[in-house]
């Protein structure tokens, strides 16, 4: 007796794992997801707490995006991954601006994200100023090496400057966009960026 419980036992098993084989698996892209996300945090990337930290805000988002770009996540991800590491008051302003971003099904890309991150905490004056100490930088008592070091430290924050405009072409500042280097060449005015304006 004991020997035919044993194949029914087998039987029974050899079905139920047929079924499980069987049953798609939807879990799968939440567990891919996961691993993704743990796969960012084991990277040990930065947190930002908001407050008024403009140099702060600019190597938060340089140092979440090279993270961003090693992973090669979609623009989907990076929102989710790179706003995962906002906290304090920086994450209570982003969940409240998510709702109003999303609005009409619109969909929130790392651009959008990085516009509106920018707009908070990368404020238009302190940008100017940035612009203005890159246009004037010379090299007086510094060093080469020196030099070359502050060239290179307002050329990163030019860059963002030209990302924010760049993401809204329809901005009304006269100030924002003042410098794009391209080629060798200062362009120092906007219409020279953009010139159908």
């Amino acid at each position: 007796m004991a020997g035919r419980n044993d194949v029914v036992i087998a039987a029974a098993l050899e079905v139920v794992a047929q079924a499980v084989g069987q049953q798609p698996n939807g879990n799968a892209g939440a567990n891919a997801e996961v691993r993704m996300l743990e796969t960012f945090l084991r990277n040990h990337p930065p947190t930002f707490k908001g407050r008024y930290d403009p140099d702060g805000a600019q190597t938060w988002l340089k140092e979440i995006e090279r993270v961003l770009i090693v992973m090669q996540c979609t623009e989907v991800h990076k929102v989710r991954f790179g706003t995962h590491t906002l906290v304090g008051e920086a994450d209570d302003w982003w969940i409240g601006l998510l709702p109003i971003l999303e609005q009409d099904g619109a969909e929130v890309t790392w651009v959008v994200f990085k516009r509106e991150f920018l707009d908070r905490y990368f404020l238009e004056d302190v940008r100017g100023k940035k612009e203005i100490e890159f246009l004037e930088l010379k090299q007086g008592n510094m060093s080469v090496t020196g030099y070359a070091a502050k060239f290179v430290e307002l050329a990163s924050s030019i860059h963002i400057i030209l990302l924010r405009l760049l993401s809204s072409p329809n901005e009304s500042s006269s100030r924002m966009g003042c410098v794009l280097i391209s080629r060798g060449q200062l362009v120092t005015r906007r219409s020279e960026i953009f010139p159908s304006w």
